[in-house]
């Protein structure tokens, strides 16, 4: 008995230390159309993540990087159905009429912003940048996820609880 209390509480040190360094997961989203106006939104066909991701269970950090001259927002499952857009374009909503929840018009300088996700499906969005000419744009995104600290706290605790209850079991 002893013995399987040592273990799992090894398990629990192992899950917590991985849980603290995470996971980083990479990929892109090619040929999202922008818009030759400035007034409408391009948006891709799929979103960045299938369903939502529990953030009460983990700590999901998305960090969006692009090099064309664009700008580059992310936005909700319900502004997608909101900006309903066709072919990729919303002629419904535009740069000052979408609400983002992250990026927007602001990044066109940086190409890169970060934002913690979890709750939603996230598509990403683009649209033209003061003088661009750029007809699609590549996005590239990595998704680092980690464990929340409540659940970081309780394998701690659930390994040093064992630890205790193996030490007096000798």
């Amino acid at each position: 008995m002893r013995v399987i209390l040592l273990i799992v509480s090894g398990l629990c040190a192992l899950l917590m230390i991985g849980g603290m360094i995470g996971y980083t997961y990479e990929d892109s989203i090619e040929n999202v159309p922008v818009p030759m106006t400035g007034t409408a939104v391009g948006f891709a066909d799929e979103p960045l993540t299938e369903s939502a991701i529990p953030s009460a269970l983990i700590s999901p950090e998305l960090t969006i990087t692009w090099k064309a001259d664009v700008w580059v927002g992310l936005v909700t499952q319900e502004e997608y159905n909101r900006c309903a857009p066709s072919d990729g374009i919303s002629s419904t909503c535009g740069p000052s009429s979408t609400n983002f929840a992250a990026g927007g018009p602001s990044t066109d300088d940086s190409k890169t912003f970060t934002y913690d996700i979890g709750g939603d499906v996230y598509y990403p969005v683009d649209g033209q940048a003061f003088g661009g000419t750029e007809s699609s744009v590549d996005v590239e995104y990595s998704v680092k996820v980690t464990l929340a600290w409540p659940v970081i706290i309780f394998f701690g605790a659930l390994g040093t609880g064992l630890q205790v209850l193996a030490h007096r079991l000798r």
